[in-house]
């Protein structure tokens, strides 16, 4: 089945600037349409159903910043791009931070640069149809979608038809202090079974191997630069959040062993699931500060699972949210399956086993008392899974006693 051609309307009051892009844009197999007014953007809104609305600011009458704002109370799924000579005016720059427009073209525009924001908000207007409008309306608040951290898309260079370039990968990992003592601390961990001393980065690499690493740097790369501008939500603790992330991670692969003894490829995407697996509360909490602390305080109340809550206050929950953006990166399908489904994993069209590991590791992590679900009610571990992991009494306890030592490991 093809995939509809996505629809843009261009809004300008210069019929020589509509031209200049008519020109630009007409091999690039999109639907493209014309207009050099507000209130004609508004009238062809109307009857036609359009993916995207790139529209100048300064224009007599209704000018872009009155047309978005309209824009975006009547049809919250558009996706709204400004193309303006003018990108510091304080209004512009606010209509951004607010979430009118997602991104803002300059006049003049330099060609390639100007196609590719188009194909990035086009991409992002894909992802969106396959939910709500609910969901729809809240992503389209955001001013701008977070890029791929630099440091995981070096360390993803190094892999070119599943070869791996080591040295050039180490090379990256160690202009990172940060990122090098992490990797260091898990290769030297009992997790991963090591009797001699991981002392450099390539040995780390090798031990760890490259679906680990990959998803080590890309979670310590997200988790510092939330960390950097993460606003305070009251039930949101970002210590505790990161300590819950690794103990799930380690649990998640210690589960799925149980499971799968020899297969490693499925003990690593065990451990990735896990450590990734509430990457949609970093989300929430730097999106929607004041709506995730809502949902989080009415969990409280209702003594009722945070994703219900949430649902509740803005449609959507963590889950839906992180496994959006892990689409927007293009992340492999295991992973977004694994942040989307972590709740519900009877659910994932794929990695079913790797992702109930996820699912169990998460609930027991809250269990061992690593991290903090800001005081909501967790859900229990239903029988099926405690039947598909051996879960006895005995074995949770063993299960404890090897987090807390492979945690010992890390801080040691």
């Amino acid at each position: 089945m093809n995939e509809p051609v996505p629809k843009i309307l261009f809004v300008d009051d210069e019929i020589n600037v509509l031209k200049s892009l008519e020109r630009l844009l007409q091999n690039e197999g999109w639907d493209c349409h014309f207009v050099n007014s507000g209130a004609e953007a508004l009238g062809f809104l109307k009857t036609e159903k359009v993916d995207l609305v790139v529209s100048d600011v300064m224009m007599p009458k209704m000018d872009g910043l009155q047309l978005v704002s309209e824009i975006r109370q009547l049809y919250p799924e558009i996706v709204r791009i400004f193309l303006t000579g003018e990108a510091k005016q304080e209004n512009i720059v606010k209509a951004l931070v607010e979430g009118y427009t997602q991104q803002i073209i300059p006049k003049p525009w330099i060609d390639q640069e100007l196609k590719e924001i188009i194909r990035s908000a086009l991409r992002q207007c894909t992802q969106q149809k396959k939910h709500s409008l609910e969901f729809q309306t809240l992503i389209n608040s955001i001013p701008l979608l977070p890029t791929l951290p630099e440091s995981y898309s070096n360390v993803r260079s190094c892999i070119v038809d599943d070869e791996v370039d080591i040295e050039k990968m180490a090379n990256y990992i160690s202009q990172d202090v940060a990122i090098a003592s992490a990797l260091l601390h898990w290769a030297n961990s009992a997790l991963f079974g090591q009797r001699f001393q991981v002392d450099t980065i390539k040995k780390a690499i090798v031990v760890l191997g490259t679906d680990i690493v990959e998803n080590l740097v890309l979670s310590e790369a997200v988790n510092r630069t939330i960390a950097e501008q993460i606003p305070v939500v009251e039930g949101f603790d970002f210590a505790k959040f990161k300590k819950h992330s690794m103990a799930t991670a380690v649990i998640s692969r210690l589960l799925i062993k149980s499971l799968h003894l020899t297969d490693f490829v499925r003990h690593d995407r065990a451990f990735v699931a896990g450590l990734l697996h509430d990457m949609g509360k970093l989300a929430a909490v730097s999106f929607f500060p004041e709506q995730f602390a809502t949902a989080i305080e009415n969990a409280k109340k209702r003594r009722c699972p945070l994703p219900e809550a949430e649902i509740a206050v803005y449609g959507t929950q963590h889950a839906e949210i992180g496994a959006f953006l892990a689409e927007w990166w293009a992340l492999p399908p295991f992973i977004v399956n694994a942040i989307c489904w972590h709740h519900q994993p009877q659910s994932t069209p794929v990695e079913e086993d790797v992702i109930a590991a996820a699912h169990v590791a998460n609930l027991l992590s809250y269990q061992f008392h690593y991290g903090s679900n800001g005081g909501t009610t967790v859900r229990g571990i239903a029988d099926e899974y405690r039947i598909k992991f051996y879960l006895t009494e005995e074995a949770i306890e063993i299960l404890k006693t090897e987090t807390d030592k492979t945690f010992s490991d890390l801080v040691n």
